[in-house]
């Protein structure tokens, strides 16, 4: 398994920071625009990408209203090593 990027980590941050399920295009409108930082721009289609990766390693889930949230696993992942890459 490779290790987490930068993208993986401003998309679990984006969903930490939102605490409710967000749908792909809110994703990526809080990825470009964290509280601190320029943020990363990501296209609908990478975050897709991206967020199946992290569902693949248990990270992330998609809701029953359609968006996607952070995990328990997600939430300590984010908690012990996130808050290092907030951008």
């Amino acid at each position: 398994m490779t290790p987490l990027a930068l993208n993986d980590f401003a998309v679990l941050g984006a969903l930490n920071r939102a605490g409710h399920p967000l749908t792909v295009d809110r994703v990526a409108a809080a990825a470009h625009l964290p509280p601190s930082g320029p943020g990363v721009s990501l296209s609908p289609d990478s975050i897709r990408r991206i967020m199946t990766r992290l569902q693949a390693r248990g990270l992330v889930e998609n809701s029953q209203d359609g968006g996607w949230q952070l995990t328990q696993r997600g939430r300590v992942l984010w908690a012990a090593k996130g808050k290092r890459f907030t951008l």
